[in-house]
């Protein structure tokens, strides 16, 4: 890649993050990890104490610090892939979009500064706030592939919202639907039955099966059911987009 290829890239990127400054609620919802990250870091040790006070128990919340961590490390993707729809669904009623083939930078580098470098930034930032704020005892192996496989279910919550949203309100309305899915962090840990099962077209379900048990096996499935969503919507964010 040239240099005014990585020039314009990066002025492409700056202006996507200029757009999120500019914005009070993106700016706020790219800040809501580190706010939740300091709830849990504070809040939760601090409720553990009063309730095994309170209960006269050993433990109360410490065999959920896992699930804690787990929607720490989901949560920062799924801001910036907020923060990322709101920008692109903008550009698109604003019909920039259409123009970006003709443009020096191109239709792959304007989805590389709206898709990929905010992935990236926001696998990054993932691995900092976990190794910050996270209650549990977890390796930093096992942080880099959370964070990666969260930065891929953020990838997935992007092109759903663009691909089925025709404006930011409807964008809005779907990305708090698709949180719904995230309830296969939960399921392994409270649904010790076959039926957990019925989760298996979820990432979030088999990243926290690998997350708490630590076999490849899952992180495998997690990938290729990860990948099948993204097959599944790449078309119709293909068209949208451009």
């Amino acid at each position: 890649m040239t240099h005014w290829k990585y020039k314009r890239l990066s002025i492409s990127f700056m202006q996507y993050l200029n757009q999120i400054a500019k914005d009070a609620m993106l700016f706020l919802s790219c800040l809501a990890p580190v706010l939740y990250g300091l709830f849990m870091k504070f809040g939760i040790p601090a409720a553990e104490k009063f309730l095994t006070g309170y209960y006269s128990r050993e433990e109360v919340l410490v065999p959920y610090f896992l699930i804690f961590d787990l929607f720490l490390v989901v949560l920062t993707p799924m801001m910036f892939s907020f923060a990322s729809s709101m920008v692109i669904l903008g550009e698109i009623d604003d019909g920039i979009t259409k123009y970006m083939s003709v443009t020096p930078l191109g239709r792959g580098g304007y989805l590389i500064s709206r898709l990929i470098l905010p992935l990236t930034l926001s696998f990054v930032v993932s691995i900092i706030v976990m190794n910050v704020f996270s209650l549990d005892i977890i390796s930093f192996e096992m942080i880099i592939l959370l964070s990666f496989l969260s930065s891929v279910l953020g990838f997935i919550t992007t092109m759903m919202v663009v691909s089925l949203s025709a404006n930011k309100v409807e964008g809005m309305a779907i990305t708090k639907m698709s949180g719904i899915s995230m309830i296969g962090i939960i399921l392994p840990f409270f649904v010790l039955t076959r039926i957990q099962y019925l989760a298996i077209m979820l990432p979030s379900f088999w990243m926290a099966k690998f997350a708490l048990e630590g076999k490849i096996t899952y992180l495998i499935l997690c990938v290729m059911v990860s990948a099948g969503w993204i097959l599944l919507l790449l078309r119709k964010f293909m068209r949208k987009t451009m």
